[in-house]
């Protein structure tokens, strides 16, 4: 996922003069006088998954036009028309990190079950290699090396916090975006509440309401054992790596993290997941990805005129910007076609081959919003990505979800528990449950209802998710590190956070009381 390409000899001086005018326009930029109306904003977003930068770009262009100064590092630079003010600038590390789009093969990477341990080891140890390839760009380099100064350093909170030692090197405070829902090691950073009596792990496809004790034990234990996991496999490889690259003396990275985030922007929203108490610098902005209304209507290309002609109804299936849609076992594309023939309905399908079918029209990228904000789309067959069940909620479309790995279980499972999709399992489809189940949400008038009724609570906010993202960052840039919305019990110990020192006592006085009694007893008999 994260194949490191080598530079040629023959494209060095490329590379070097890329550098020098990258650095150039950095430290012009980091040199201007600072103010709330043009801060110096640092955002490494160098995971090559374009989902996940897919949330942080509408900030960053949205920022940069309020007159900030945006240094990106990230595999995505920017299109000529991808907005932005003059002072977005990217250190594009898509050299070393290619950007991963539709190249995961279902066949290969998901056949077998692998245990949740072995699989969240992986991920950690593959961001891990993502950091240190970042760190030894030479674009990245120079801004380690050189000396300059921003106001505040946005980092993803993924599967590593090797980042959060930017915020140190420039003694800025950190905000910390989260494109899934709370975490563990998230809620650990800033102390979020994570009773697992009742807050249910972001990777497990339980309902809070009516969990068994046997689901509670092992949400109990995916939680708190997630959490140690991460700490193992995560936070001391990344301090190693930092203090290689930012020097002997950069403190651990779970204290730059705890001590240095001042806000923590998550992809969630309580309509979608679970009612959560949360500390007041984490802000939930669920949809902070989704474009206007009035972008999406307006727009008019070959999607609109396809759906437009489509009076008895659009089907629009993708399995996001990860998996190779054309890599899933023949067995199951063929049932999708032959489901699809059997059906009245128009199709699109984000599909990276070729179909032979008339009814279905395919193409390797699709203007995802555009289709499903259209009015003649009556079903999303989507894998489970919070992105795309974020956007099909906010559009009102009913989804039928099929989770290959991830949180697309988790996410599956919420839509199917609120009423808005049918589950499936990738592994067993057939053409006669795809044709069931495409009927019930298309001609079954409750999951169009529900998904309404959700998609009014979603979109029911004081301001839009972008708006509350901007607010909250600039109220960290006006007030920088004396931001003051951290809860105390980030720098707790366990047995503080839990009492259990004060219970020690409690009990040690209760047995003290127990043992006077039983020897006044014992003398005046």
């Amino acid at each position: 996922m994260t194949a490191v390409a080598v530079v040629e000899p023959a494209g060095r001086w490329a590379v070097r003069l890329q550098t020098a005018m990258v650095a150039v326009m950095v430290l012009l930029l980091a040199w201007t006088p600072a103010a709330c109306s043009g801060a110096r904003i640092l955002a490494v977003f160098p995971y090559n998954g374009h989902s996940h930068f897919a949330m942080v770009e509408p900030l960053m262009v949205a920022l940069s036009e309020r007159g900030h100064h945006v240094t990106v590092i990230s595999p995505f630079p920017r299109r000529k028309d991808g907005g932005g003010g003059r002072g977005y600038v990217d250190v594009d590390v898509s050299d070393t990190l290619p950007p991963v789009i539709s190249q995961l093969n279902v066949t290969e990477e998901f056949e077998y079950h692998v245990d949740p341990v072995t699989g969240l080891r992986d991920l950690w140890r593959m961001n891990h290699r993502v950091c240190e390839t970042t760190f030894e760009h030479p674009l990245v380099r120079a801004l380690i090396n050189e000396p300059r100064n921003f106001d505040v350093v946005f980092t993803e909170a993924f599967a590593t916090d090797c980042f959060a030692a930017f915020a140190h090197a420039y003694d800025a405070p950190l905000v910390s975006i989260r494109t899934s829902d709370y975490s563990p090691q998230l809620n650990r950073c800033v102390a979020n509440p994570q009773n697992p009596a009742y807050l249910v792990n972001h990777l497990l496809t339980y309902t809070s309401r009516g969990m068994s004790f046997v689901q509670r034990v092992v949400n109990a234990l995916a939680t708190h054992f997630g959490a140690v996991g991460y700490h193992a496999f995560s936070d001391g490889p990344s301090t190693e790596l930092v203090r290689r690259h930012f020097g002997p003396s950069t403190p651990p990275v779970p204290e730059i993290a705890r001590q240095r985030t001042a806000l923590v922007l998550v992809n969630a929203h309580h309509s979608l997941t679970q009612p959560r108490p949360t500390v007041p610098n984490a802000v939930e902005v669920g949809g902070l990805h989704i474009a206007q209304t009035a972008e999406l209507e307006n727009a008019v290309n070959e999607w609109s005129d396809y759906c437009d002609l489509c009076d008895q109804g659009v089907i629009y299936v993708s399995f996001g910007s990860l998996l190779k849609g054309s890599s899933f076992p023949l067995q199951f594309t063929t049932a999708f076609v032959q489901a699809f023939e059997a059906l009245p309905y128009c199709v699109l399908w984000k599909y990276e081959g070729e179909l032979m079918s008339k009814r279905i029209k395919v193409s390797k990228w699709m203007p995802q919003q555009q289709i499903l904000s259209h009015r003649n789309v009556k079903a999303f067959i989507t894998h489970g990505g919070l992105m795309g069940v974020m956007e099909a909620v906010h559009f009102a479309v009913p989804m039928i979800g099929i989770p290959v790995f991830g949180d697309q279980q988790s996410n599956v499972a919420n839509c199917v528990a609120k009423g808005v999709a049918i589950g499936m399992d990738h592994q067993q489809i057939t053409v006669e449950k795809l044709i069931k189940n495409i009927l019930a949400v298309v001609t079954d008038s409750k999951y169009k209802s529900k998904v309404s009724e959700l998609s009014v609570r979603f979109r029911d906010r004081p301001s839009s998710a972008l708006e509350t993202a901007v607010f909250w960052t600039e109220y960290v840039i006006r007030h920088g590190n004396a931001t003051n919305t951290a809860s105390l019990a980030i720098n707790l110990d366990i047995y503080q956070y839990f009492l259990l020192d004060v219970v020690g006592v409690g009990l040690s006085i209760l047995v003290f009381l127990f043992y006077i009694m039983f020897r006044i007893k014992k003398c005046i008999r």
